[in-house]
């Protein structure tokens, strides 16, 4: 028998979650309760569409690890009904969408991964969903949220831009708030660093290619990110590059910084996990893949500044990620989001006050215990400055919470405009 059918076993990486759905529009479903349903997405895109299930096939799903027979299943399902030829159906409905770990995956995925490899333009994931895909649209849009952009016009020692990635609809307003401070920015190169959040168990992961979006081609300045990989190690500096294809950390910049700064040029970087150094307890300089991409990282800029360019970082970030929807067993009030909004504001004054220790005691304190999945990026950003001798101020910071009481969601972040001091520059 077929090892999908024999031993089932679903492939990764797969997000997997619970959502409530509105009951069917009747007379019936008046005052009815939502329906949960599972869904199944690919961060990879392998799949490009997710797949809806009835709840009642989670636990049928937890027993597809490849472990167990089909059999073997059945026997374990039988208090609750679950017919063979069931069984065997949804086996196939996912092996449809590529949701088994078997050879019709892995082969997807290798081409995919083969084709976006052997391309020179990072094309737009999120046009037509996150934003518009019409280039009227979405310049109507962003400049829609944005401010007015000569308000900084006598500050041009912008070093760095720390901007959300969470989706326009709830971030606009940050987005839009905090852009106009690279108007003035005279820098030659746009270090974009953000979070990459598909798993890796590299840390840093580096792209040659030019970003594109609706509104334009950001271009990637090669020769400073194969200085980068060069000095850290070509292999893995590029190894995971296809975690780029989908990541929307760095790809929602891209529409504003084509408003504000058409003519950027980009050095587009992803920071996976600190768990490791969170759950040990050592400062990520203390693991050697981390002090390896930092001093590649400084060195580069370093020689960048001696031919007199100037380097501005610019971080797409989030903060907290609380509720039960990212698997906290604790509803969300009015008066939790105010403990949050607290302690996110000691973690933001550790970055105003450039204190890397006191940054990483605060996530350690309790383990991260607030998922900010935008810590690993800032903490390296606010390292390399240390290293090169840049002290900043903060300017401008704007701090929000887009809260769901319905669906237990509450993601912070906050905009920052970070300006060298006199003193120092990039």
């Amino acid at each position: 028998m077929d090892a999908t059918y024999h031993k089932p076993k679903l492939r990764w990486p797969l997000d997997i979650r619970m959502h409530d759905v509105p009951a069917a529009s009747g007379a019936a479903s008046v005052g009815a309760k939502p329906e949960r349903v599972l869904v199944l997405q690919c961060p990879l895109g392998v799949t490009p569409k997710p797949l809806v299930l009835i709840s009642a096939v989670a636990p049928v799903l937890e027993l597809f690890q490849g472990e167990l027979t089909l059999q073997e299943i059945l026997a374990r399902c039988a208090p609750y009904g679950l017919q063979e030829q069931t069984l065997k159906d949804l086996i196939a409905l996912l092996d449809d969408n590529l949701f088994i770990a078997n050879s019709r995956f892995f082969a997807a995925e290798r081409a995919m991964r083969e084709s976006f490899l052997n391309l020179s333009v990072r094309p737009a994931a999120l046009a037509g969903l996150s934003y518009p895909e019409s280039k009227e649209a979405l310049r109507k849009l962003v400049d829609g949220f944005l401010v007015d952009l000569e308000t900084t016009s006598e500050k041009i020692e912008l070093c760095c831009l720390v901007a959300p990635h969470i989706d326009y609809q709830r971030g606009g307003a940050c987005y839009g708030g905090i852009y106009p401070h690279l108007a003035a920015s005279n820098a030659d190169l746009y270090v974009l660093m953000g979070t990459s959040h598909q798993y890796s168990e590299r840390l840093f992961h580096l792209s040659a290619k030019d970003f594109e979006s609706p509104l334009g081609v950001l271009p990637c300045q090669t020769e400073f990110v194969s200085r980068v990989a060069s000095r850290f190690g070509t292999t893995r500096a590029f190894a995971d590059e296809f975690l780029h294809k989908k990541e929307h950390s760095l790809e929602l910049q891209l529409p504003f910084m084509s408003r504000v700064k058409p003519k950027a040029s980009i050095a587009p970087v992803l920071v996976g996990s600190f768990h490791r150094a969170i759950a040990s307890g050592r400062y990520p300089h203390e693991w050697e893949e981390y002090e390896a991409f930092v001093a590649s990282l400084v060195e580069a800029i370093r020689t960048e500044i001696q031919h007199g360019k100037r380097v501005c970082f610019i971080a797409g970030v989030d903060m907290a990620h609380i509720g039960p929807f990212f698997g906290d067993d604790w509803a969300l009030s009015a008066e939790k989001m105010l403990l949050i909004a607290e302690r996110d504001r000691e973690y933001l004054a550790a970055i105003e006050s450039r204190d890397l220790r006191k940054l990483f005691a605060h996530v350690a304190q309790d383990g991260d215990a607030r998922r900010i999945c935008g810590f690993p990026t800032m903490y390296t950003i606010l390292d390399v400055l240390e290293r090169l001798g840049v002290s900043y101020s903060c300017q401008s910071s704007s701090y929000q919470q887009a809260v769901d009481y319905q669906s237990g969601c509450a993601v912070t972040f906050a905009g920052m405009a970070l300006y060298a001091n006199s003193d120092s520059s990039l």
